[in-house]
């Protein structure tokens, strides 16, 4: 039994896993972006108040757990701790190799196994830009999703969140290449921080309208994503016919269109993890080219692939 924590730039998750069967959760709002140079108080409370919480509530204690598995920007350097990004291809044999075992007392008599993430190039003087990208978080994911969908072919795995990624994993599950896009900021950022938070409001909708997110995929690869983005305004002003949920999807298939490029022109078996409504976007734009995760895989790949990793530590 271990707890694995998921921790992103501004949430943690917390959950206690034992042999693949998740038995609790807990979510802090405290995150990277809470830390500098000098440590992250937050987030540091924010384990140790999670790691409460989540024992007394699933009724065990700590000498019933073997260690903590941490992976994601927990592991940066606004995180808990800093640990090197490893050189793709990497799986989980990689990663489990490259694990680092911290002692926090402050925090947890537990021992902290920060898993690393990966990246693109060794040396960033003799690495062309194109070719330089890192992640945190994903790899794990990624091990928690191919211990369920399997190997032995290659994959194209797609990560839509805040920062999308492209990963391409070879027929052992390794992640051989991958880039990012900020697709999911982007279309956050476009609705609540542009002129088109007056045509869209707090709208964030759970599903995309299908209709309207080609329309803004169609519109986007005929006139560009900057056009097609200012057409939700003249839509929501002149036409008024749409929803504030449709001119939103409208939106989201304008900025997913280079992604959506780059996923079609990938090889291997499309895989779409992740959560809606960018899930069923993208889904719905890849045409019957892609299939998705489920939602408990998708909710529970990261602590699977966290425990599976630290497997045989400690």
């Amino acid at each position: 039994m271990i707890i694995a924590i998921d921790g992103g730039t501004t949430n943690t998750r917390l959950t206690l896993i034992d042999s693949g069967r998740v038995i609790g959760r807990v979510k802090r709002r405290a995150g990277a972006r809470d830390g500098d140079a000098r440590g992250n108080r937050a987030l540091a409370e924010a384990v140790r108040g999670g790691i409460a919480e989540l024992t007394e509530s699933c009724g065990v204690s700590c000498s019933d757990i073997r260690l903590v598995a941490l992976s994601g920007m927990i592991g940066s350097e606004t995180g808990l701790a800093c640990v090197p990004h490893i050189v793709a291809p990497a799986g989980a044999k990689e990663l489990r190799a490259a694990v680092s075992v911290r002692a926090m007392p402050e925090i947890s008599p537990l021992p902290f196994a920060f898993i690393p993430g990966v990246k693109t190039f060794s040396d960033p003087k003799l690495s062309p830009l194109e070719l330089m990208d890192v992640m945190r978080g994903e790899e794990t994911e990624l091990v928690g999703m191919l211990s369920r969908i399997g190997t032995g072919r290659r994959v194209t795995a797609v990560m839509p969140g805040s920062h999308m990624k492209l990963v391409e994993l070879d027929g052992a599950g390794r992640i051989c290449a991958f880039c990012t896009s900020l697709s999911g900021e982007l279309s956050r950022a476009a609705a609540e921080n542009t002129i088109l938070r007056q045509s869209l409001g707090d709208v964030f909708p759970r599903a995309a309208d299908e209709d309207y997110l080609r329309r803004g995929y169609d519109y986007a690869c005929e006139h560009g994503v900057n056009e097609a983005l200012f057409k939700v305004r003249i839509q929501a002003n002149f036409v008024r016919a749409a929803t504030p949920e449709q001119l939103y999807s409208f939106l989201m298939g304008a900025v997913l269109r280079d992604d959506v490029r780059a996923i079609l022109a990938s090889e291997g078996d499309i895989v779409v993890a992740g959560s809606d409504p960018f899930r069923s976007a993208l889904i719905c734009l890849l045409d019957g080219n892609a299939a998705a995760i489920d939602d408990e895989l998708a909710e529970n790949a990261a602590a699977i692939g966290a425990e599976l990793i630290t497997d045989g530590i400690l």
